[in-house]
């Protein structure tokens, strides 16, 4: 956590605090430091926060569908 905070990175936690906060339908975490190996073991517990969350993957291909009343 020290080192996230000199780098100005955001903890899974703290992005899935935002994701809940703006009501998005689902946060893909995709983007975090190579000193995190096992991104994967921390998911569940950022899913308690926000359950919709999922660690993105090399080739990860997601289709995107929008409301089109809102």
């Amino acid at each position: 956590q020290v080192k996230a905070v000199e780098h100005k990175h955001m903890m899974f936690a703290e992005a899935a605090k935002l994701a809940a906060k703006a009501e998005v339908g689902q946060m893909w975490l995709t983007h975090f430091s190579p000193a995190l190996t096992r991104p994967k073991d921390y998911i569940e517990e950022t899913r308690k926060i926000f359950p919709e969350s999922y660690v993105g993957t090399d080739g990860k291909s997601v289709t995107l569908e929008f409301d089109k009343n809102e």
